[in-house]
């Protein structure tokens, strides 16, 4: 769970905010501000390039006299995969060091970049002193070089050593990782006060996803401690004015189930990578913001002696070089006990080239460097345990297993008569089919004859997934729980139970008949390719009752009291974890239940197995 003293993390400094103080420093011909190995990668390319610069031509001041600037050569900048190194350094050279031999270079992408003009342009022409008349609409970054510009002209010693804000671009992962997984840090040195145009991630994330900031003199404590954030949710931003906040935001939304509606992202393919094709792969790209990101997600985790995790070190230190030990640290608790975990939820069209569900999952999993994999469904309330757990700790005698299947429950959020006769019979049939399913599929797994398990919430070991892929039908578009669990029976792994409210995801009711029966079918479908002695057996054993029920309706008073108990047991559980007692089926729900479920049974049964080939 999450650690309950909390942890403070030490913020790298605004890049921003040094790299204009840098440039001022050399429009003005004062001393550079010193740097060091701690600072961002961003920081130092740009300092290195001034102070090289500098070596060869002299301040701006100096170059202007013509004897210093002839004979001196060619000099040439590598700036790395610096954005702002390479438009400050444009109109700086143009401005300062006109017709000098001086060439820019860098990354292959840093190349690739359009010449357009952009914030960061217009920036560097408002520190060297051209007039650009001000426009209330304009960039945030735009009004933090007005600011710092005004402020060096008075006291250039004010601005020190470029050390007086620490980054709110930075934060923002923080932001991203506490509305995911819950609990509460300390961000030292931010400010509510500051010029930075991302501080506005704080107003963002109280507003949409629930963290709290509260500032106090040694930075922004900010928390969260909500159970859950439903599904289904949206919200709409317009990314103009704090683009670098995009892959947090988004990464946070889909992890919670949030549908994002985001505007003013054309920039965003023209950063460090595409941005929204990073996203939207899951994808680090060489791009430092996009492994914060996808970390923060639980996406990815790099193992800091890995040749994985070394490149990713290297690709964060852009901007951030401490983010991975930082981050690190906190996964494994202060006292190190627990296990990695990563949280997928593979969607049919995202991450899987279009090529459904199974093929995502796959993709997924393959990417994860975690332990242990905590699977859901993206259609489902998550388990309080999974909103709040960075770091996996199994109940006591938990530890070690390789798969472990976990509870569910039904709930519909509108549960009435409004909707029509049909619609709320289906609601509560559902509710009262899926108590007897889940506690079919609990009791068999605690007595060690596991013959039930959901995709829609189950914890596996990443290497058990793996040595049952082969196994796992990919021509079969669905089923990759009931395969897996099959698959781990025949290999002999460790195979348990968490039966607990805080493990119990929520999943809703499907709306239709139609839908309901093409669901029913899909599952029926997949039943001939079961190998599994205990699931075939529980299989025949259900179908055969229904057949006696049918041929010899007396048998419903053999059937009735066994399958009563079971559905009132498991909603008696559900209850702990659940407010909606309502919602709980009574006798003569249950009763009609029993009386329709053979037809049912045999319908979705036989549309099952002719309709195989369309699944």
């Amino acid at each position: 769970m999450v650690n309950e003293q909390m942890v403070n993390i030490h913020l790298p400094i605004s890049k921003s905010i040094a790299n204009r103080i840098l440039l001022l420093q050399a429009i003005h011909g004062d001393p550079l501000m010193r740097v060091s190995s701690d600072m961002p990668d961003d920081v130092i390319v740009l300092h290195n390039a001034l102070t090289k610069l500098r070596e060869h031509f002299g301040t701006p001041q100096e170059y202007s006299s013509l004897s210093l600037g002839e004979g001196r050569g060619e000099v040439v900048l590598n700036l790395k995969n610096c954005g702002t190194a390479l438009r400050f350094l444009q109109v700086h050279l143009a401005l300062c060091y006109p017709n000098a031999p001086i060439t820019l270079t860098g990354d292959p992408r840093l190349m690739e970049r359009d010449g357009k003009p952009t914030s960061q342009t217009t920036s560097a022409l408002i520190m060297h002193g051209i007039d650009i008349p001000y426009d209330p609409a304009e960039s945030p970054y735009i009004t933090m070089s007005r600011k710092l510009t005004d402020a060096y002209k008075t006291n250039p010693l004010s601005l020190g050593e470029g050390r007086g804000e620490v980054c709110w671009s930075a934060a923002a992962f923080w932001y991203e990782y506490i509305a995911i997984h819950g609990g509460e840090l300390l961000l030292e040195g931010l400010t509510s006060d500051s010029i930075q145009g991302d501080r506005i991630v704080a107003d963002i994330y109280a507003k949409h996803f629930g963290v709290t900031t509260t500032f106090t003199p040694e930075g922004a404590k900010i928390t969260n401690y909500q159970s859950q954030i439903t599904n289904g949710k949206s919200i709409k931003l317009d990314f103009t004015d704090f683009p670098d906040l995009y892959p947090a935001i988004a990464l946070t939304c889909e992890r919670l189930g949030i549908l994002l509606h985001a505007t003013g992202t054309e920039r965003l393919r023209y950063k460090e990578s595409d941005r929204l094709e990073a996203v939207r792969l899951h994808e680090i790209r060489s791009d430092h913001r996009m492994a914060m990101a996808l970390m923060c997600a639980d996406y990815i985790k790099p193992l800091p002696t890995s040749p994985e995790g070394k490149e990713i070190q290297k690709i964060i230190a852009k901007s951030y070089p401490q983010f991975v030990e930082q981050l690190n640290s906190l996964l494994l608790g202060r006292d190190g006990v627990g296990f990695s975990i990563a949280h997928i939820t593979p969607r049919k069209g995202i991450n899987d080239d279009n090529l459904g569900k199974k093929h995502a999952l796959s993709k997924l999993i393959h990417a994860a460097s975690a332990e242990y994999l905590w699977l859901h469904d993206d259609d489902v309330v998550l388990p309080k345990a999974a909103t709040k757990e960075p770091n996996l700790t199994f109940p006591k005698g938990k530890e070690n297993v390789d798969l472990i299947i976990l509870p569910l429950r039904m709930e519909s959020p509108l549960l009435s008569g409004r909707d029509g006769v049909g619609s709320f019979l289906l609601t509560r049939l559902q509710i009262a089919e899926y108590a007897a399913i889940q506690e079919l599929t609990i009791r068999t797994a605690k007595r060690g004859h596991a013959v039930m398990c959901s995709g829609a919430n189950l914890i596996v070991r990443r290497e058990a997934w793996l040595a049952c892929e082969p196994d796992l039908h990919p021509e079969i578009p669905s089923g990759d729980d009931m395969f897996l669990l099959e698959a781990a029976k025949r290999r002999g792994l460790t195979i348990s139970v968490i039966d607990e409210p805080d493990y119990t995801a929520v999943v809703r009711p499907i709306p239709t008949w139609r839908a309901f029966l093409r669901q029913r079918m899909r599952w029926a479908g997949k039943a001939p390719h079961y190998t599994d002695r205990d699931i075939r057996r529980c299989g025949a054993l259900i179908l055969t009752a229904n057949i006696l029920q049918l041929l010899c309706p007396p048998v419903l008073l053999i059937k009735f009291p066994i399958e009563y108990a079971l559905i009132r047991q498991r909603q008696k559980r559900e209850q702990q974890s659940s407010n909606l007692k309502s919602q709980n089926s009574n006798f003569l729900t249950i009763l009609l239940l029993e009386i329709l479920y053979p037809f049912y049974m045999l319908i979705c049964l036989l549309g099952g197995l002719f309709r195989r080939k369309l699944w």
